[in-house]
């Protein structure tokens, strides 16, 4: 008993690379089981004997530092996590490798680095690969989007910065900006683990559970229960328009996509925000706001080409699902998932493609809410520039007024400076990476659909716009490494960010 406490104690004290890599194989046991129920006997044997060799690596790395006492800073484990989705895709790409000789590394690499990052970046085509490599996908999103979830809320809450300590609890208290000591630190990853793991399984398991009633089969209602709650639009082996969930099926999921508009739905599961308070949360009114504005602007489209009644029973009934389909397809996009209606083939023709890629494009920029599984700008920055902008206006039309100092003042002006400084950074990002995308064989608009794609995790935007048959897998080494490194920016660039800023203001 005291054996396996110590052990249990020493893997808590690994470093945080060594803790995700040992939850990365245990994942693939959850594909072996899979597989063998569903007797597919190689890939089961390939998953079980690739997570089993890297239980044994974790074994050896755990007795090699028994008797060493390992403490992470708050540098340190940033440094850990860039490792994480740098290095662990590869990891977790040898079993697609392996079932498939015929695929390419680099390929491999990039499909699961696409996934970790909760991009679902479209590798391969759906028929190449089987039914286990597509859950393999789906999990791994899912792990990446809880880790970077957890992560979020280990580094920007403890500091409340990064736009939080604006409706931060802690921001009058005296202890609010007290840096966290070594112990501190290494027991915070777990600790908000243990708050917000059963709350992400749970919504989980609820809304396959959900989908599966509607109708939709249980391999694809667990696919998308993965995909939806990490925002990485993964669908499978089949589309997403075709798995038989129909209306009542794209309105729980665009219910659990609230999740990733705000991070204060975490709160109402501890009893801490009423829903009143949620619905009236910047974040939210924000998001609703853009989505409504943008489901407007598809409807008017359409009702001006004359073609909505092409192919539906009746008026009013074709209103209603072009209404529907724009809306839900709207705010998939600015949560990052990048799933598309049943009713969006109806509502949008080919025609459109080119004004309808432009708005969905703008809707993965705004992005969901900060400390959340999706990408992007995210709202809250927005709303800080544009409240600036509102500031700085009033004193060129009354350049007399007087404001009274506080607090809350001081903490905008840092919120929005560091929003300012998210919001440059993104954008030169972006400008880099599609230069450097343009400059391999990739025409303007493909490289700024990819490099889109890429830094606000929402890959499924390269099929909407009919890019699937553009394969990524014909794409230069060059080209695939500078996507896997947008990737990972797209992922991480917040969190390294605004917490080198904050060590840097700290340390000042």
């Amino acid at each position: 008993m005291q054996s396996n406490f110590k052990f249990n104690k020493t893997l808590k004290g690994l470093p945080l690379l060594f803790q995700i890599f040992g939850l990365a194989c245990s994942l693939m046991f959850v594909i072996a089981a899979y597989s063998l129920f569903a007797n597919l006997f190689r890939e089961a044997r390939i998953f079980f004997y690739i997570g089993l060799t890297g239980i044994l690596v974790l074994s050896l790395i755990i007795l090699g530092t028994s008797n060493r006492d390992l403490k992470e800073t708050g540098v340190s484990q940033l440094f850990s996590l860039i490792l994480c989705f740098l290095f662990l895709p590869i990891f977790l790409a040898f079993p697609t490798w392996v079932i498939f000789p015929s695929i390419n590394w680099v390929d491999a690499y990039l499909d699961m680095v696409g996934a970790f990052t909760t991009t679902g970046f479209p590798v391969f085509e759906k028929e190449v690969l089987s039914k286990p490599i597509h859950l393999w996908r789906a999990l791994v999103a899912w792990f990446g989007g809880g880790l970077i979830w957890i992560a979020a809320f280990v580094i920007l809450l403890p500091v409340n910065l990064g736009g939080l300590e604006i409706f931060s609890n802690k921001k009058n208290s005296p202890n609010s900006n007290r840096k966290l000591t070594l112990n501190e630190r290494s027991t915070t990853f777990v600790k908000v683990s243990q708050k917000l793991i059963p709350i992400y399984f749970a919504l989980t398991v609820i809304l396959w559970g959900c989908l599966t009633s509607f109708g939709t089969d249980s391999y694809t209602s667990f696919i998308r229960a993965l995909s939806i709650v990490s925002t990485s639009g993964i669908s499978g082996p089949e589309k997403f328009e075709l798995d038989g969930a129909g209306f009542l099926g794209e309105l729980v999921i665009l219910l659990f996509l609230f999740v990733a508009l705000s991070n204060n739905i975490v709160k109402f599961f501890h009893n801490q925000l009423s829903l009143r308070r949620i619905l009236s949360d910047t974040e939210t009114r924000l998001g609703l706001s853009i989505t409504i504005g943008a489901t407007i602007i598809f409807t008017l489209k359409q009702v001006s080409l004359g073609d909505v009644y092409t192919g539906l029973s009746g008026a009013f009934e074709s209103i209603l699902e072009l209404i529907w389909g724009n809306f839900f397809t709207v705010f998939s996009f600015i949560t990052t998932n990048g799933y598309v209606s049943a009713f969006w083939d109806v509502s949008i023709s080919s025609a459109d493609l080119s004004y309808a890629a432009i708005i969905l494009m703008a809707l993965c920029l705004f992005g969901g809410g900060v400390a959340t599984t999706a990408g992007g700008i995210k709202l809250l920055r927005i709303s800080m520039l544009f409240t600036a902008f509102s500031n700085e206006t009033g004193k060129l039309l009354h350049p007399s007024s007087v404001k009274v100092k506080s607090n809350r003042m001081k903490n905008m002006k840092i919120s929005v400076f560091m929003a300012w400084i998210f919001f440059m950074l993104f954008m030169v990002s972006l400008a880099t990476l599609t230069i450097f995308l343009a400059v391999f064989e990739l025409r303007f608009e493909e490289a700024l659909l990819l490099a889109v794609a890429c830094l606000t995790t929402t890959g499924p935007i390269i099929e909407i716009v009919e890019l699937e048959n553009f394969l990524i897998s014909d794409l230069s080494i060059f080209s695939k490494m500078a996507l896997i490194i947008g990737m990972v920016l797209g992922r991480l660039e917040i969190l390294v960010v605004l917490s080198l800023m904050t060590f840097g203001l700290n340390r000042a």
